[in-house]
């Protein structure tokens, strides 16, 4: 008896797994905020480029919110990262809501001990998207309104923010942007090894070129682009910062080291 009970338990799980999983797969994209609540500044502790990409590798399209893409904004999902009380290390949750402020999902407790505190809610962060990337989430194709199509409910993009309380922007006087490659696919070299880098949406993907790869191409990271930051991502989830000089050379440089790809002609 005991067993069938068991039996029922993870069959119920299942259950709610794989429904939980249809329901994220039925919408078509998610936005990320520059920040979240608890952060004194946008992309601090790179927790919003990190949001990007494991929300990526998880099967979903995620968007900055201030690359939000013109599409229904009920078509869209809306994630935020909670911190929580830790009287040691750090404690967070991954929550995505619909375009209603409804929660739709929320993570388990992505818990760290690391006492420094980007490493600690990096590593967190981490923890926590661990289930959403295990549920193998694969959102529909997003569909994008014409201008004729777009009505004020449509075009207002809904944020974390105008869940409770609408928070002011402030415009930085004379802000400098980044140099940033407008081609579509750009050529680099390091090392004698050559190097694609692939414009998208919302930022860039740099392969390099393999011949022990199906395609000839090795996925290297993803350049994410947040306003007057940009941060490289590699596959295993570190983030470094980056820099496109005049000549349209690429630096990707952390604490210690840094490599300049070349672009080529």
């Amino acid at each position: 008896m005991k067993q069938l009970g068991v039996v029922f338990l993870m069959l119920f799980i299942f259950s709610m797994a794989f429904s939980q999983k249809a329901e994220l797969s039925n919408y078509s994209y998610v936005i990320v905020p520059d920040s979240f609540d608890f952060l004194k500044e946008p992309d601090q502790y790179k927790l919003n480029s990190m949001t990007m990409f494991y929300l990526e590798k998880s099967g979903f399209h995620p968007f900055f919110e201030s690359n939000a893409p013109n599409a229904n904004r009920c078509d869209g999902l809306y994630a935020d990262v909670e911190k929580l009380t830790s009287i040691l290390g750090a404690r967070v949750q991954v929550v995505l809501r619909d375009c209603k402020g409804n929660e739709v999902y929320r993570s388990e407790v992505g818990r760290s001990k690391v006492k420094d505190y980007e490493v600690g809610f990096q590593d967190a962060l981490r923890r926590g998207f661990k289930d959403l990337e295990r549920m193998g989430v694969q959102q529909k194709d997003l569909v994008l309104l014409t201008d004729s199509e777009l009505t004020s409910s449509d075009s207002a993009i809904f944020s974390n923010s105008s869940i409770e309380k609408s928070k002011p922007r402030t415009e930085t006087a004379h802000s400098s942007e980044p140099l940033l490659p407008t081609s579509k696919f750009s050529s680099y070299s390091l090392d004698g090894n050559s190097y694609l880098l692939r414009k998208t949406a919302d930022g860039y993907y740099l392969y390099e070129e393999n011949t022990n790869s199906e395609d000839g191409l090795k996925l290297v990271g993803k350049i994410i682009t947040l306003k007057n930051l940009i941060k490289f991502m590699d596959d295993t989830g570190k983030v470094f910062d980056v820099i496109f000089d005049s000549t349209g050379n690429l630096t990707i440089q952390n604490d210690s080291s840094s490599n300049t790809y070349r672009l080529v002609d």
